[in-house]
This record gives C-alpha cells, structure tokens and sequence, in this order.
C-alpha cells in the first residue's frame, strides 16, 4: 500500500467539510484518485480511529471557529500538493481469465520444448546411431527420388528438343521450297512481263504492218481496177471500130458476152476478204486482161489478112445469101434459127480464140 497516498486520505477525511459528504462520494473522489478498495477501507478505518485526545481538545477549540468552520462545509479544502490521482481498481478475474492464461502457458512451453527438442538439444547431445541410420536412409531416399526425377526430367527435355530440331528441319524446308517457289514466280513473272510485252509490240507492229498492206492493198487494187476498166473499154471501142469497120453496122458482137465495170467491180469486192488473194486475183486479171487483148488483137490482124472479115461473119452472109435464093418461109425460119445458132458458135468460137477468161463468162452469162 502507498503510505503516503493513504495519509493524504485520511487528512481528506478527517476534514470536517468532508465528514457530512455522503459515503459514495467520498469512496468515487478517493477512486478517482488511484486508491483501490483495500486503500480505502484501510484509510476509512484509519479516519474513523481518532484518538479520543484530539477529540476532547477539539470540542474546546471549535467553539470560537464556528463560522470559519461553516464556511469550510461550504467550499472543499484544496488538495495537497503531493496528491497524485488514484490508481483504477483491478479487475476480478474469473475461471476464463485462468484458463486462458493456463493455455497461453501451455503454448509457450510447448514451443520452448520443440524448440530445445529440435535445435538446442542435437547441438547438446550428439544423435544416436540408429538415428544417424535412419537419417541418412531417408536422405538416400530422397536423393534417389531427385535423381529419378533428373532423369525423368533430362529425357523430356532431350525428347522436346529432338522434337523441336525436327521442326526446325521441316520449317527450314518449308522456308526454303517457299524461298525457291517465290524465286521462280519472280523469275517466271519477269519473264512473262518481257514476253508480253514484246508480243504487245508485236502485235502493235503487225497491226500497223497489216493497216498500211490493207491501205496499200486498197491502193493498189483501186488502181489495178481503174487499169482494167480503162482497158476494158478501150478494147470495147476497139472492138466495136473493127467490127464494124469490118463488117458494117448489121452485124456487131454482142455486148453481153462483155463484162461491165460494175460486174468486175462486184467480183473483186466479194474476193476482198482477203488481201493478199484479191491482189493475186487483181495480177491475174490484169495478166488475163493482156493476154486477152493481145489474143484479140492476133485474131483480128488474122482475119484483117483474109479481107478483113471474121470466119463467123462469112458464115452468116453465106446463109444469108442461101436464104434469099430460097424465100420459103419455114425454110427461111429454120434457116433463121440455124443462122442464130451458128452465130452463137461462131461467137463461142471467137471468144475462145480471143481467150476471155471464165470468170468473164461467167459474169456475163
């Protein structure tokens, strides 16, 4: 107990002021200030004890300090200045505060014993041969299993990486193909652009070659045509002035049997399709043309020897001739018919020593 805590509560209670406060005040300040419940029990007993000396010595005294005395009930005395506050009450403890401090201690102890059993005791005392025995057959075990699960592990790795070698290999071919595949297109690819275009220019070329032939083809037939026409008539006049300065104006040749510029026209056209045919066919003509006018003009220098006048003409006056010595009228009709069929082979005849070609038969029949 605090001897000086317990004074300075027994001078507070002794105080006249004080002694008409009711109990559970005076117990509340002397709590307040640290004193647990044996203090104050102890510092009541102590107060309650007066000697009776003081208590007769006090009497006397009170009488001429009456109304300081009253004035003292009214307001508390001042604490000292060595009063400290008291100490709060300990709590009771119960069965469960035991038991829980029983289980803490338990706990401890067990901890501080498997900590002395497992570290502090082998480094004491040395471990016997059994456990020393034990230890390390446990420990080969456990290097056996590492050493299993090295292996164990050392095959996957090698198998995962002949598997990956083999991958590698399969892409490098792969790459590789692919490399040679796009090297080829590239080549392929140039190689077909040069082609193209050079068949382009080509084909640009012979367009240009063919459109200058068809116009010089043109050209040429259009003059080759225009020749022909011009002879054609010339050696129609020429004809029809011989003819008729041979044999006067009764009889002529027909004019049918000689194609018109119109006729040669529409022949030369359906044969256009094709250029290079139609100017062979152009070159025939003309050729034709020529060997039929100096034809022509043999057959009738031949007959200007024999007087000028053609085989079929004198024919046709010698039946004529017969036909006036005998005026019978069917006579004269057959005569008529057989003159007309003579005539018309003694055309046939002219035109085949003039050598028309067929194409101009033809064209006339």
């Amino acid at each position: 107990m605090n001897e000086e805590l317990l004074a300075s509560a027994v001078s507070f209670l002794r105080d006249p002021g004080v002694a008409s406060s009711p109990l559970n005040k005076k117990i509340e300040f002397l709590q307040s200030k640290g004193l647990n419940e044996q203090e104050i029990e102890e510092a009541m007993k102590r107060a309650s004890t007066e000697p009776a000396s003081s208590a007769s010595t006090s009497t006397s005294a009170t009488a001429p300090i009456t109304y300081q005395a009253a004035i003292q009930n009214s307001v508390p005395p001042p604490l000292p200045y060595d009063y400290y506050g008291l100490a709060p009450p300990m709590p009771e403890r119960s069965w469960k505060d035991y038991f829980i401090m029983a289980t803490a201690t338990a706990g401890v102890a067990y901890g501080v014993y498997q900590v002395f059993t497992r570290y502090l005791l082998p480094s004491i005392i040395p471990p016997g041969q059994s456990r020393v025995n034990k230890d390390k057959a446990s420990i080969e075990e456990a290097f056996l299993k590492i050493d299993k699960v090295l292996e164990q592990m050392a095959q996957e790795q090698k198998d995962v990486r002949d598997a990956n070698d083999a991958k590698l290999k399969d892409i490098d071919a792969t790459v590789a193909t692919v490399n040679d595949f796009v090297a080829r297109y590239n080549k392929e690819k140039l190689k077909f652009d040069d082609d193209l275009r050079l068949m382009k220019l080509e084909v640009d070329s012979l367009h240009n070659f063919i459109e200058k032939n068809l116009k010089l083809t043109k050209d040429n037939i259009h003059a080759d045509l225009e020749d022909i026409v011009d002879e054609l008539s010339s050696l129609k006049n020429f004809i029809k002035a011989r003819v008729g300065a041979a044999s006067g104006p009764d009889r002529l040749v027909p004019v049918s049997f000689i194609p018109s510029a119109s006729e040669i026209l529409k022949k030369v056209k359906s044969g256009s399709d094709a250029p290079k045919s139609a100017e062979l066919a152009g070159e025939a003509a003309k050729r034709k043309s020529g060997d039929a006018k100096e034809n022509v003009l043999a057959a009738l220098d031949s007959s200007s020897l024999s007087a000028g006048i053609p085989d079929w003409q004198l024919a046709h006056k010698k039946q004529e001739e017969e036909n006036e010595k005998s005026p019978d009228p069917a006579a004269v009709l057959q005569s008529s018919s057989a003159s007309l069929a003579d005539e018309d082979q003694a055309v046939a005849l002219s035109i085949k020593k003039v050598s028309v070609p067929a194409w101009q038969l033809a064209a006339g029949n």
